[in-house]
């Protein structure tokens, strides 16, 4: 039988306790720094160049929102505009321009388009 005065005799100790939520703590602070780091990196990764780029034969001309969740957006692939209708369940070609490397000045492609139809 134990003694109870006895300094030696098995005390019920906190340390198992406490390692337990050592670990549990340093998991939690991992897992918020991974979400951390996740969140940074789609908020800013874009601006310093660590998502994947679009190629440079496609560009975004122009975009002009005409509602909630509807726009019109023009896009150049290669030498073609395309002029597209998107909403939240469509994206509908409205029109399809070429697009002359040469003729970027508007006056320049008015003219060219003059001489064109007439």
């Amino acid at each position: 039988m134990p003694d109870p005065v006895d300094p030696n005799a098995a005390a019920p100790t906190w340390d198992f306790g406490f390692a337990a939520l050592k670990m549990v703590g340093g998991l939690f602070l991992v897992l918020g720094l991974l979400f951390l780091l996740l969140y940074l990196l789609k908020r800013y990764g874009h601006k310093a160049g660590l998502t994947r780029q679009l190629s440079s034969d496609l560009k975004l001309v122009a975009q002009m929102a005409l509602g909630p969740r509807k726009s019109v957006v023009v896009v150049r692939y290669l030498n073609k505009d395309m002029v597209l209708g998107v909403t939240d369940s469509s994206i509908t070609l409205l029109t399809e321009t070429r697009h002359d490397q040469h003729d970027t000045d508007f006056s320049t492609h008015l003219e060219h388009s003059r001489t064109k139809a007439g």
